[in-house]
């Protein structure tokens, strides 16, 4: 069995989205210019050890190799055998990127989706220092943008998340950033060809966001955090459970609702589940 998971605000929390709990009462898990920026509630990182010496943990991420490499405390305390990152746009394997799954998903973006250079064409004809704080290309697979949430062009966007589906592209926001990403570079698919490889015959996979919501429709089991944009988008969903709790606290309820399935046997079962 497989639990995949997203990490930023579904399993760690920066002080900002960690919601009512104090700071002192967290594990810190991710270092970056020599200060503590993201943590875990010491009830959920215990949880995940112990779904991790029954299954295999794959983390899951849209950030970039370096932004994964910053966070110890699933890096180097769990040590993952498979981790997604760059939103399913690379994959590592003990450590070492995998470049079959790299050449097919170029190879694909190439084949399928507009090029990188006309989708930021496009975003440059909207963009504004008002309201767009950076842009990144990420990989030189995706768009990360940082943005003044309050100062967004609603109507604009709404056009450019448009045009970009004609593309082959995907919009999402949150936060303070917005993703435009080719549609043939999804965590879904990512997970499906981790699957593959570890031979499993069953998925759990939790996450929060529009971006994580292919992850979550790949696996037999699927779980979001209920302050996530998926819990603002839907109401309910067929597919998905959410937690009841929100911040840090639906991280716990979460992996303590997978264990649970996992050590009655639920997979085995079949159990149903509920939105």
């Amino acid at each position: 069995m497989i639990f995949a998971s997203d990490l930023d605000q579904t399993l760690i929390y920066s002080a900002r989205s960690k919601g009512n709990i104090e700071i002192e009462d967290m594990v810190p898990v991710e270092l970056y210019e020599g200060r503590h920026i993201s943590y875990m509630t010491k009830p959920a990182l215990g949880k995940l050890r112990e779904l991790g010496s029954m299954l295999s943990f794959v983390p899951v991420t849209t950030r970039i190799p370096a932004q994964y490499d910053r966070i110890f405390g699933i890096k180097e305390q769990l040590r993952p055998r498979y981790a997604i990152v760059s939103n399913g746009g690379a994959i590592f394997e003990e450590g070492r990127i995998d470049r079959e799954w790299d050449r097919h998903v170029r190879e694909a973006v190439k084949t399928y989706c507009a090029g990188s250079a006309e989708m930021g064409e496009l975003f440059a004809k909207i963009a504004s220092p008002s309201w767009v704080k950076s842009t990144d290309l990420c990989d030189d697979l995706f768009y990360s943008i940082v943005v003044e949430r309050d100062s967004l062009p609603l109507d604009q966007l709404e056009e450019l998340r448009r045009q970009a589906v004609e593309l082959g592209w995907s919009y999402s926001l949150q936060g303070r950033k917005i993703y435009l990403v080719p549609e043939k570079v999804s965590k879904g698919a990512a997970l499906r060809y981790v699957k593959e490889k570890l031979a499993s015959a069953y998925v759990y996979a939790a996450g929060d966001s529009l971006l994580d919501e292919s992850l979550l429709l790949a696996a037999d089991y699927a779980i979001a955090p209920a302050h996530g944009e998926l819990g603002r988008v839907y109401d309910s969903h067929p597919h998905i459970r959410f937690t009841e709790a929100r911040g840090a606290y639906a991280a716990e309820e979460l992996l303590e609702a997978i264990f649970r399935h996992a050590a009655a046997g639920g997979a085995d079962r079949n159990v149903p589940h509920h939105s």
